[in-house]
Parts: C-alpha cells; sequence; structure tokens
C-alpha cells in the first residue's frame, strides 16, 4: 500500500473527507503512557481502501477533525484489542466511536482464543509474521525512524486484510453482526464508565466488606481522587491508590498523623494532597440511603447457581464454536447471579438481551428458577 503522511490540519480534513466516503477503515495508535493519566499520542495510523495515512499528532494542534470519521455511522472502524486507542481517540479527538469491529473479539467468535494477541492472529488467518520490534520504542521523539514509521504502516496495512478475511469467516457462519453488537457494546462499557464517576467505587471489590457509610465515604474519595489525578495528568496511585482509599474510608482518620501511621501509603501523597484528603472526610456526610454496595463474592447457595450457569455456557460454547470467556466469563456470571439471585431481578443483565439471547437466555432462566 502507498503510505501518505499527515502533518497539518488542512491534509488532515481532506483525509476525513476522502474516508467518509468509504465503509471500511482500519485504525491502530501509537502512545506513551507511563507517568500520565492520559496516553499521549505519539501516531495515529489509518488505512483506507489501498492506502495508509499516517497522522502525526505532535504537528495537527486540532484532532478534532477526526471526529467525524470516528463518528460515522456508515463507516465501520476496525481496530484489535481496541480499548487502549478507543480511550485515547476519545480524550484526543473528543470523539465517541461508532460502528466498531474488534478483530480481537471476531477471534473469539471463530474459535481461535479469547484474547489472541495481534501477531499472532495476523499469523493464524492470513500467514504472516509481523515485525513487532518496534512495539515499545519511543512515539514521541522526532524525526520518528523509517523502522517506526515502517513497522507502524504495516500494522495497520494488515489489519484491513484482516478484517476482510475475518467477515468472510463470519459471515459464513452468520457471526458478523454479533461481532458488531459485541465490539460496540465494549465501546459503550467504556464511554458509560467515564460519564458516571460516581460509580467507580463499584470496581473496588476489596472494599465489599465496608459498612454501608464507610462505603459512601470510599464513593467520594475516589471521584475526588479521580478528579486530581485527571486535573493533574498523573496516575492515580500517585494520588492515593485504590488500597490506600479503601483502608482510609474504613479507617477515616481526623488529622495528618494519623493518616501518616498508615501503611503503605506513600509520604509524597501525604505532603501533596494529605490536607484536602482530611477536609473531604471531615466534611463528609451520608446523604444517599439507597447506595449500592459494592458486590461481596458469590458464596454458599449463590455458588451453586454460578456453576449452573458456567456448565450451560461450555455446553453453548461446545456447540458454537464461540469462546467461552466471551460467552459467559466468571466475572459475567457472577453478575448474573449477584442480579437474580442476590438482589431478586426477574430478567437477566443486558449482556444476555442480545446475541448471547439464543444460545444461552433460556437454559439459564431455567438454571436461575426465573
Amino acid at each position: 500500500m502507498d503510505v501518505i503522511n499527515i502533518n497539518d490540519s488542512e491534509a488532515l480534513s481532506d483525509f476525513v473527507e476522502l474516508a467518509l466516503k468509504e465503509s471500511v477503515v482500519a485504525i491502530d495508535t501509537e502512545f506513551m503512557r507511563t507517568n500520565t493519566y492520559f496516553a499521549t499520542p505519539g501516531l495515529i495510523q489509518l488505512a483506507v481502501a489501498n492506502k495508509v495515512y499516517l497522522i502525526d499528532p505532535l504537528e495537527i494542534d486540532d484532532l478534532t477533525l477526526l471526529s467525524p470519521l470516528l463518528e460515522s455511522e456508515s463507516v465501520v472502524k476496525v481496530l484489535h484489542s481496541m480499548s487502549e486507542d478507543i480511550e485515547l481517540l476519545f480524550h484526543a479527538c473528543h470523539a465517541r466511536m461508532t460502528k466498531p469491529f474488534d478483530t480481537q473479539v471476531a477471534a473469539a467468535f471463530l474459535g481461535l482464543g479469547p484474547s489472541l494477541g495481534y501477531q499472532k492472529l495476523v499469523f493464524e488467518v492470513l500467514g504472516h509474521e509481523l515485525d513487532k520490534s518496534e512495539t515499545r520504542s519511543d512515539w514521541l521523539k522526532r524525526p520518528l525512524s523509517d523502522s517506526q514509521l515502517g513497522y507502524a504502516a504495516k500494522d495497520v496495512e494488515y489489519l484491513l486484510v484482516l478484517y476482510k478475511a475475518l467477515a468472510v469467516q463470519l459471515s459464513e457462519k452468520g457471526y458478523l453482526e454479533a461481532v458488531l453488537e459485541e465490539s460496540n457494546a465494549l465501546v459503550q462499557q467504556f464511554f458509560q464508565s467515564w460519564d458516571k464517576p460516581e460509580d467507580a467505587y463499584l470496581k473496588l471489590r476489596g472494599g465489599c466488606d465496608l459498612k454501608r457509610i464507610n462505603q459512601a465515604l470510599l464513593r467520594e474519595l475516589v471521584m475526588w481522587r479521580d478528579r486530581v489525578a485527571q486535573s493533574k495528568n498523573i496516575p492515580k496511585p500517585w494520588v492515593f491508590s485504590d488500597n490506600n482509599l479503601i483502608t482510609i474510608a474504613d479507617r477515616k482518620p481526623s488529622n495528618l498523623s494519623e493518616l501518616k501511621r498508615m501503611k503503605d501509603i506513600q509520604h509524597k501523597s501525604i505532603k501533596r494532597h494529605g490536607e484536602m484528603l482530611i477536609d473531604i472526610i471531615a466534611d463528609f456526610q451520608m446523604s444517599d440511603e439507597n447506595l449500592r454496595p459494592i458486590d461481596k463474592p458469590v458464596r454458599g447457595r449463590e455458588l451453586d447457581y454460578y456453576q449452573r450457569l458456567k456448565a450451560i455456557v461450555a455446553q453453548a460454547a461446545k456447540e458454537s464454536g464461540i469462546a467461552v470467556q466471551l460467552l459467559g466469563s466468571r466475572k459475567m456470571l457472577e453478575k448474573v447471579v449477584i442480579n437474580v439471585r442476590r438482589y431478586g431481578e426477574r430478567t437477566l443483565p443486558p449482556e444476555y438481551q442480545g446475541w448471547r439471547k439464543k444460545w444461552l437466555a433460556e437454559k439459564m432462566c431455567k438454571a436461575l428458577e426465573i
């Protein structure tokens, strides 16, 4: 494929206008994320038709020019293991991507593995061995080397070829629409997490044994910690780690001396953010009586229901050829058991209302006695 470098806004606008006329584009990104909250883009690669475009985000001031393409409902965007790419493009371009197609998800539908790496997937499907020697190189240095540019161009070029090969196999099995549905669901999960920072505490499973009022405090601390990390563009543990916040919510220190006596809390965290944290604890008042508690692990009778669901998923995977982890990971099945058996919901979670429904819903409802 021809390789075209895009280093200014005018060229980027022209490219987007061209790409919007296509039905499929492949997207890859190279970035650095070591001492920051947000990934710093070093290169954005797109393959369209028979050309590869290398966009230099360090030279272009307004990356939102890419938004119309990323948000287009008429253009399929092909990525591999796309979570980091989706997050980077959301923050760099202020774009909520639509119509994604994750080749890693596609591989799971075809029984090639639940989390197959890109290099191995290209070899499995196309028989080509990719050079990954530049994977961990510095993508923020300028100028980029010929080796870096060649590596980046080949990655996205084969991504487009891979999509075409996978789409044929998926269509033959009747799974193509399901892959698009699942890929879109993964993107929406990211956006939901970003849009609801008040629910971030629910991911801190280690806080499940805290009293309700302490979990409410934990929610406030997590939201505050995340805001600080984002505003300063630093990793969250540089403020306070998840485990730190769980311990703090449990013990509720009233001054810096008490905070300093706690184990495993970095001195620099206390020095930079300790006073503000103490103020938050002092001002905290329980305001949400309907606070959702952090889910405790599935145990006892609930574990029996989990095992029933696990067996159903294993049988469905055998019949369909779809990876077990995609049909029902441990996390997904525990969520079903918790929602239905612990909280008394009479319907399955949304994950089992879409493409999974025909394989699993009826048997799962029977096993759960709903």
